[in-house]
């Protein structure tokens, strides 16, 4: 079990070595007040070593709740910073269980059961609205349900959509097991606010969050269990309404009928529903199409009791029922089509080109009010989704469409970029970038998306397919670095490619075992990793093409081993050196074959790869080589990428003139392209830099801001800096 105040009190300890010398921003000094109104006046007067601060501050949280309150709440409203993560609403107005907002929770742990159709998540935003105040980051909402490898609930995906919705952005979430856990321990120990887990299935889910006990868990479960009991002993139970707040929603949804002159058949009518939210909107809705007929509310009673509709099942599908019979054939065919969209969310354009039907056909979908929309996307209702299920479709083929369209936008994404990139997938002929969006906006935005596809594709055989999905997103998965994300489509393109060569050889093969290596090793699996990259060797050592492209493909696999070894390097300080000697033959034998081959882009890349790995080797002036060569081949972003390499060279050799020559260089460069992800090493660099000038002050607070913002992110990183911050004098 997580000990929250100690990992909140090593996170506060972070912050407060920097806010204690008063090197960081204004908005730290509420904290240092605080440390000082506990441990006197005088205390930081001079750097504090984060250890120290630690035992301190764990040991006056655990004796002193009302410092420890302070203390968390300042941390939290200094990193909410006065923004809120987005969240669903609360409906208004709202009829359900008024007697659980008398009086809510404003922390721990309160789990709501009811079953679908009863309001559970309603009421969870409602409470959650209720207590915003008390919790200055809002609340977030996570659906389990959609967290799930097949039928099992993927933790490290809850904790990755935890992370996200409290804004940490997905290129900044650690890829491996330990990294993710620690950054999730310390994201949730610095914040305030409310979570809603909507549709958990076991206690796993909800003690991810539970030890946080600041902060309040609105949980909620179709199905009461024994695990969820021990977790609240005093849960929520939702049956039907409370008969005044069922009798105040049928008013609302029935329009003009009115419910006073015929209250005997109303109430008979909520009965019937069994006073379930939404078979009495249904109820409501059947109500409103025969407003103006006399005795509209006995007529309705009648008619469900003709037919045979007894409880709020029934009631929920002759409302469905009467509403498909309003509808125009082809509207009820999209309907029942898109209640099979993989994933269930679409945007229109995904929606029209799987329907293969015209635009207005959706928008008559929309108008309708089947669906429910959150920003671009839209899904069909939960009730709607369950009754067009039922109904009779061709979604094989609207699979199939959907396929080719998502295909071809993402393919056309990648070939838009580097035309020389190595594609070993399957190029559909005639493809190219058209829309006005950014492509590695449009392929992020469409990744979820992406991944359902993949899975349905693979589900279906669609191997080739599946490999040209796979093999075009490498643009955003290297430019974004979601390689957490990319795992499951890494390992399913493995498993098509491996279908496609049926025991043959192929450079699609070697591939997608190199890209599934990468995923595997930046998430410290090396011995998984080790196996897929000497796999992908020996095929691309064996496999009959072209020569020359056969070298391509040996010097890509040589790259991958390269970062292999590099990262085990960072990983095993005790092996460093003989690792980074093994990344360095790698290196070399792809430098050896991109120069027989005269190709100048990958030479550019491997000469700056191999600097870097010197540099970290203690050989800067051999650095020095390469860099020169890389030079003569580099363009754009990876000239540099080059300058940053060569910063770091020129450091070590003591030349700071030069050194900040190519840092500045580099920092406009990068700047100017966009290329965020590489924030963190030029700021680290211009840290080192100032060090070296003998500008300790300089350096002092360039390494409190790096602090600072690593910390917000929870990420692992921070610890480097709290190091460095650390060895100034």
């Amino acid at each position: 079990m997580i000990d929250a105040v100690a990992v909140f009190s090593t996170e506060a300890a972070k912050l407060l070595a920097t806010a204690l010398v008063g090197r960081v921003d204004k908005g730290l000094g509420q904290l240092a007040g605080i440390a000082r109104a506990k441990f006197g006046a005088k205390f930081g007067s001079g750097p504090v070593a984060v250890a120290e601060l630690r035992e301190r501050v764990l040991a006056a949280c655990q004796d002193d709740p009302v410092f420890r309150a302070e203390l968390m709440e300042a941390v939290a409203v200094l990193n909410a910073a006065g923004q809120r993560p987005p969240a669903v609403e609360g409906v208004e107005p709202f009829f359900n269980h008024a007697e659980h907002l008398r009086a809510p929770r404003e922390s721990g742990t309160c789990l709501i059961y009811g079953p679908v159709g009863s309001g559970k998540t309603e009421l969870a935003r409602q409470i959650a609205g209720l207590v915003r105040d008390r919790f200055p980051g809002g609340w977030i909402e996570i659906d389990v349900a959609e967290s799930c490898t097949g039928a099992v609930v993927d933790l490290a995906l809850v904790k990755r959509q935890a992370l996200l919705k409290l804004g940490i952005p997905g290129g900044e979430i650690a890829a491996d097991d330990a990294g993710l856990d620690q950054q999730f321990g310390s994201v949730l120990a610095t914040r305030l606010f409310t979570v809603i887990l909507d549709n958990v299935v076991s206690a796993r889910e909800v003690e991810l969050f539970r030890p946080f006990r600041m902060n309040l868990v609105l949980a909620t479960a179709s199905a009461r269990t024994r695990d969820l009991d021990a977790l609240d002993p005093s849960p929520i139970l939702l049956g039907g309404l409370e008969l005044e707040g069922a009798r105040e929603m049928l008013a609302y949804y029935c329009g003009a009928v009115r419910l006073d002159a015929e209250p005997d058949a109303a109430d008979a009518l909520l009965e019937m529903s069994g006073r379930m939210p939404a078979a009495i909107r249904e109820v409501g809705l059947s109500l409103a199409r025969h407003s103006g007929e006399p005795y509209p509310v006995s007529g309705l009673l009648a008619r469900y009791q003709a037919d045979g509709i007894t409880d709020a099942e029934g009631v929920i599908n002759d409302s469905l029922a009467q509403t498909f019979a309003t509808l125009a054939p082809e509207t009820v065919e999209a309907v029942a089509l898109l209640s099979g969209f993989p994933g269930h969310w679409f945007t229109r354009e995904t929606a029209v080109a799987y329907l293969g039907m015209p635009d207005d056909v959706f928008d008559e979908v929309v108008s309708a009010m089947l669906t429910e929309q959150v920003g671009g996307w839209h899904r069909l209702t939960a009730l709607v989704s369950q009754y067009a299920a039922k109904l009779s479709a061709d979604r094989d083929a609207a699979f199939l469409r959907l396929l080719s369209h998502v295909r071809d936008r993402a393919v056309a994404a990648d070939l838009a970029g580097d035309a020389g990139r190595l594609r070993e997938y399957v190029v559909p002929p005639g493809l190219s970038w058209t829309l006005p969006e950014d492509r590695i906006n449009w392929l992020h935005r469409h990744l979820g998306l992406i991944t359902e596809v993949v899975r349905a594709a693979a589900r279906r055989g669609r191997h080739a397919e599946v490999c040209q999905l796979a093999g075009a997103l490498e643009v955003l998965i290297t430019a974004r670095w979601l390689w957490r994300e990319y795992a499951e489509i890494s390992d399913l393109a493995v498993r098509a490619a491996a279908a496609l060569a049926d025991g043959e050889p192929q450079a699609l093969y070697a591939r997608t075992l190199s890209m599934r290596a990468k995923t595997w090793f930046l998430a410290r699996a090396f011995d998984t990793a080790a196996a897929d990259l000497q796999q992908a060797w020996e095929l691309a050592e064996a496999v009959t093409i072209r020569p020359a492209r056969r070298q391509r493909l040996q010097s890509s696999v040589a790259e991958f081993r390269a970062r292999f070894f590099e990262e085990r390097a960072d990983t095993f300080p005790a092996e460093r050196a003989s690792l980074l000697a093994e990344a360095e033959v790698w290196l070399r034998k792809a430098i050896a074959l991109d120069q027989h081959l005269e190709h100048g882009y990958a030479l550019g890349i491997h000469h700056r790869m191999l600097a870097s790995v010197l540099i970290k080797a203690g050989r800067p002036a051999e650095a020095m080589a390469e860099i020169e060569s890389g030079r003569q081949h580099a363009t754009g972003r990876n000239l540099s990428r080059l300058d940053m390499v060569a910063a770091r060279a020129f450091l070590a050799l003591g030349d700071l003139v030069r050194a900040r020559e190519c840092w500045s260089r580099a920092r406009a460069e990068l700047k100017s392209t966009g290329a965020d992800q590489y924030q963190w090493e030029v700021r680290e660099i211009e840290a080192r830099i100032l060090a070296a000038e003998g500008r300790p002050e300089a350096a002092r607070t360039a390494w409190g801001q790096l602090i600072g913002d690593a910390w917000k992110l929870g990420h692992p990183r921070t610890n480097e800096y709290v190091t460095e911050f650390e060895s100034l004098p």
